[in-house]
């Protein structure tokens, strides 16, 4: 039986200081039957240079004349790709040796899967380990977990060809585009996070600017009103504003009591109709909304809601856990190893 063809794509801008590092992870893979499709989005770095000196027949260069973008980028990379199965990686992380075998497996045994992650371990600009990043690797769970934020990592994603090339990536969501576009294959097809490390992920500690706050806030709620749409969930524009703000984590937004007061009065409305939805995992459900709270009370430095609030008295083992889990963060963070 021939092996399936794997697109690996990669968008490329000025990526030149660990591009050969990325390109190496792809073409040493132990899974052999792959092209590596490179789109360099108009580098003014040696990016060009880089790629061009490969040999490698499984290389196909493919060039925007001007930045494009990394959307535009990775949807030209997609129409591109020749593959049955297209599979992800940005230009400055690693894939590890066996990444693209154990997906592939994986897929060829779950046609009813349309894509898959990986977990991942962090480095930092010196190639430094960091963590070991864990995801829910259960369908239900996955889907829940969307529904608040994102749980798969760009760089380990690999995805059904076809439904890649019809979905795509949306130019209007640019930053968080591959969450958006993980949300909608999930309403396709079944999503599953492999629980082995595929990819060496890396974390560069760049402070995020005000300007790019307010521009994630937005999509943010771009998002997440189109999904509470989906789940037929009446809000208006006043609680959207809270439950962005409470997916954003953004502390100083809930210092104004009244700001906090709407965002309790949310989270029990939010969870008591989330929970009817079969769908989802209710228990897993709530100690995601509950840990997000608990990060607003104990910024906010409001400590007496802890244990006086509506979220309590839902689930009250499941809050007394996601407390505990809370407090140890914040312990263990403070305390000197």
């Amino acid at each position: 039986m021939s092996l399936p063809l794997v697109s690996v794509v990669m968008p490329v801008y000025n990526g030149e200081k660990y591009l050969i590092q990325a390109i190496d992870s792809v073409l040493n893979q132990s899974y052999r039957n792959i092209e590596l499709v490179i789109v360099n989005d108009g580098s003014t770095d040696s990016s060009k240079k880089i790629i061009t000196a490969y040999s490698d027949s499984r290389i196909r260069f493919v060039e925007n004349e001007i930045n494009s973008g990394i959307v535009y980028s990775r949807n030209k990379g997609l129409e591109s790709a020749k593959g049955e199965y297209v599979a992800t990686l940005d230009c400055d992380d690693l894939a590890l040796p066996e990444r693209i075998e154990k997906q592939v497996d994986f897929m060829e045994k779950n046609p009813e899967y349309g894509m898959c992650g990986t977990f991942y371990i962090a480095i930092d600009g010196m190639d430094i380990p960091g963590g070991k990043k864990h995801f829910p690797t259960d369908f239900r769970n996955i889907a829940t977990h969307l529904v608040l934020g994102n749980c798969f990592c760009n760089s380990t994603v690999m995805i059904r060809s076809h439904i890649a090339k019809e979905l795509k990536y949306r130019e209007k969501f640019d930053i968080v585009e591959d969450y958006e576009l993980w949300y909608r294959i999930s309403k396709r097809a079944k999503l599953a996070n492999l629980p082995f490390y595929g990819t060496l992920y890396r974390v560069h500690g760049t402070n995020i600017s005000v300007t790019k706050l307010n521009v994630m806030l937005a999509l943010v709620k771009k998002i997440n009103g189109e999904i509470l749409r989906d789940l037929k969930i009446e809000f208006s524009e006043k609680e959207l504003e809270i439950h962005a703000n409470l997916l954003n984590r953004n502390i100083d937004y809930f210092r104004d009591d009244r700001q906090f007061s709407e965002l309790e009065t949310w989270v029990a409305k939010l969870y008591g109709k989330l929970k009817k939805e079969d769908s989802l995992n209710s228990s897993l459900l709530f100690e995601l909304l509950a840990e997000k709270w608990l990060v607003i009370v104990f910024n906010t430095k409001r400590y007496k809601k802890l244990f006086f609030n509506r979220l309590f008295p839902l689930r009250k083992g499941s809050y007394l856990m996601s407390l505990y889990r809370r407090v140890y963060i914040k312990i263990s963070k403070t305390e000197p190893s």
